[in-house]
């Protein structure tokens, strides 16, 4: 099967008019079509990992734009892997191998050195850490201390009129009749078994627009009663993690996909954001998160390259936190196969890590190249 086949095949049941927006997206350079497409990667390093490293629990989706800013649980803003939804007990290096062949799609070989050594040290200290604005450091301490002014009434006033949620071209959409109440009746379902099912009365819902990898699975903006103010939440459609197709490792059962995603999320990350829960329905599940304006990313390709820099280490460090974090759960390796998996990564292995990234990258660059032949993506999208 070739590249665009194995894109049609990993895109089947989506919603046509927004999957052809991903596809136009996916276009528009290596790294979008890399984003989109992390089974094509999965199959690629299933052949080219070097092997030899232990079980850990990989967010599956390691690249520059799946890291941000949010409001954790206990309301402190944190930096933080956020998207899981590829998540899976996986060896370590399917992870790190994803990071590596990013940057080097993006043409950053020196910063794919740096993200492996700084890993490997941050594994070998065998301690997580994590970034609150008190620890953040460069441009990560800049975009914290920003969102910390941010509140909710901004975000109402941005999203929401008259009591209803605006329609933002490219960030959501009004749904049909029937979609509505079908996703309405989905989520109040979900709600009354809440403790505080009252705070969750729908207001209004929309369909939303939101992400790469994910873009054609259902996914809704619910505006909801709340306490003082209206409160916004995201409800998202999980599917199958991408490496699963390729991976021999047997997974724990998990009674849904969106409860495998969010309560993996909520181990991986140091706080998980608020509101993190899941939907339980068959054959669709749906993760459920609340939408802040604490959210937000750092544009690294804007960044000195000094400040490049410190964002790769940090981010390396919070992968291998991630890692940490979850040792011996679920069938992870436990702390001490992991130190010691850091401390055999030498330089020879870290050079068999770092070629075999650079042949992935190669791989995908090869598929976008005959992704851009094909004719996918290059109809217009319907009314989303």
């Amino acid at each position: 099967m070739n590249a665009t086949d194995s894109i049609i095949a990993s895109s089947r049941d989506r919603n046509p008019d927004i999957l052809a927006l991903k596809w136009a997206r996916m276009r528009e350079s290596a790294f979008a079509f890399f984003r989109g497409t992390a089974p094509l990667f999965y199959r690629a390093w299933s052949r080219l990992s070097p092997g030899g490293s232990p079980l850990a629990w990989i967010c599956g989706d390691a690249h520059l734009e799946n890291l941000g800013s949010y409001r954790g649980s206990n309301h402190v803003p944190y930096f933080d892997l956020n998207d899981f939804d590829e998540c899976c007990l996986a060896p370590a290096d399917w992870e790190t191998g994803r990071a590596l062949a990013a940057l080097h799609i993006l043409g950053e070989p020196g910063l794919a050195c740096l993200f492996l050594s700084t890993y490997v040290q941050a594994l070998q200290g065998g301690k997580p850490g994590h970034i609150e604005p008190e620890v953040a450091v460069g441009p990560i301490a800049l975009l914290l201390a920003r969102v910390q002014m941010r509140n909710r009434k901004g975000l109402l006033a941005k999203l929401v009129a008259r009591g209803k949620l605006r329609i933002r071209p490219g960030h959501s959409f009004a749904l049909d009749r029937v979609a509505k109440a079908r996703a309405r009746r989905k989520f109040e379902a979900w709600s009354r078994r809440q403790p505080d099912p009252g705070f969750y009365r729908v207001m209004d819902l929309c369909g939303r627009i939101a992400g790469n990898g994910s873009l054609g699975l259902e996914r809704y903006v619910i505006l909801v009663k709340g306490k003082k103010l209206p409160f916004i939440l995201d409800m998202k459609a999980a599917a199958p993690a991408a490496p699963l197709a390729f991976l021999r490792v047997r997974q724990p059962p998990w009674p849904s996909e969106a409860e495998r995603v969010a309560t993996v999320q909520h181990f991986m990350q140091y706080v998980p954001i608020a509101r993190l829960s899941w939907i339980g329905t068959a054959p669709v599940s749906y993760i459920v998160h609340a939408l802040q304006p604490a959210e937000d990313r750092i544009v690294v390709e804007d960044l000195s390259r000094e400040d490049r820099e410190e964002f790769v280490r940090q981010w390396a460090r919070l992968v291998a936190s991630a890692h940490l974090r979850t040792g011996g759960w679920r069938g992870s390796a436990d702390l001490d196969a992991l130190i010691g998996y850091g401390r055999s990564l030498g330089q020879r292995g870290q050079r068999r890590l770092l070629a075999a990234a650079r042949g992935a990258a190669s791989e995908q660059r090869r598929a976008w190249e005959e992704f851009k032949g094909s004719n996918l993506g290059t109809a217009p999208a319907g009314r989303p």
